[in-house]
């Protein structure tokens, strides 16, 4: 609604009323000419600023309220001018999956065999000193051989051919009448193995890579070997105890058994190299290819091989 428009009142000397209209002015009126023609150009310029103010302000309001809803209160709820930013989806960290190609369906199976002459095991000369280990008489097993048949040689696919996720067991290593048992094992690389003491002794188990006392009783000691490669344990107690951990970037390993038989299962499809490792005679290589069957491949020793590097001088002095 515009707001009333003031009245002039001529307030100036009698005789001149409102000189606006009048085409002959009076002299002694001139300057009361002036004096009302400037008023009316101040109120003309007032009414524009006033009606431009009012019908500002009504389309501020016709604008607003076609932004607004009614609420349930009565009140108005303001409808927002913008899309509400949109929530970042979660994401979840799941457990790596087996991949699909760490596995196959190929088997290396075969025998490792011995043709020259086995030094002799006995009972280890220091044995007779240790206490409790003194109540036993246990042969020495650096060197197995049964019917031409070598035990305890590790065979498996050479590291750098394969990759993949592999889900594997936890191993074990047990001290029991003053000896390691198992002598070989094969590991993969940061594969958990559980050290026991079953013996009511003090045992010491250094592994180059760790180093620890385990009396009677102890709990096992979880380790484990993040780089391949050939780990020797010894007991610095009893300086006779050894054993043997290979460690592997994949899982396709075994160890012969008394019969000198081995196996290895799950082999993906491919030509490998694979290898042999005895603690006494090192090192043997051959070449195979697996197409998801069978593969046969068999390793021989003579006696006549080195002493390797790992294991120098185990036997010197034992017996």
């Amino acid at each position: 609604m515009l707001a009333p428009i003031a009245t002039l009142v001529y307030t100036g000397p009698a005789g001149c009323g409102d000189m606006s209209q009048r085409r002959h002015v009076p002299t002694d009126c001139t300057h009361i000419l002036g004096e009302q023609q400037e008023e009316a150009n101040l109120m003309s310029i007032r009414t524009i600023l006033t009606t431009s103010t009012i019908a500002l302000a009504a389309l501020a309001m016709a604008a607003g309220c076609g932004d607004n809803k009614q609420s349930a209160r009565g009140g108005t709820t303001s409808k927002p001018t913008t899309k509400p930013a949109a929530k970042p989806k979660a994401t979840a960290t799941a457990k790596p999956k087996k991949a699909a190609s760490s596995y196959g369906k190929g088997v290396i199976t075969g025998v490792v065999t011995f043709t020259g002459e086995a030094p002799e095991m006995k009972v280890p000369l220091k044995r007779k000193d240790a206490e409790f280990c003194k109540d036993t008489e246990v042969k020495y097993n650096a060197v197995l051989v049964k019917d031409g048949k070598l035990q305890d040689v590790y065979v498996g696919i050479a590291d750098g051919q394969l990759s993949g996720d592999y889900e594997v067991e936890p191993a074990k290593l047990d001290q029991k009448q003053c000896m390691y048992s198992p002598r070989m094992m094969g590991l993969l690389v940061e594969q958990e193995i559980q050290i026991s003491n079953s013996d009511p002794t003090l045992h010491n188990v250094n592994a180059g890579k760790f180093n620890f006392a385990q009396p009677k009783g102890a709990p096992v000691q979880k380790k484990s070997f993040d780089e391949a490669g050939i780990n020797r344990f010894q007991c610095d107690v009893h300086p006779w105890m050894r054993a043997f951990t290979i460690v592997s970037d994949n899982p396709f390993h075994a160890v012969s058994g008394a019969d000198g038989n081995f196996k290895i299962e799950k082999v993906p499809d491919g030509k490998y190299k694979v290898w042999a490792w005895h603690s006494h005679y090192g090192k043997k290589e051959k070449q195979i290819e697996v197409k998801g069957g069978e593969v046969k491949v068999n390793f021989e020793y003579d006696g006549t091989e080195a002493e390797p590097a790992e294991n120098k001088g185990e036997l010197k002095g034992l017996f």
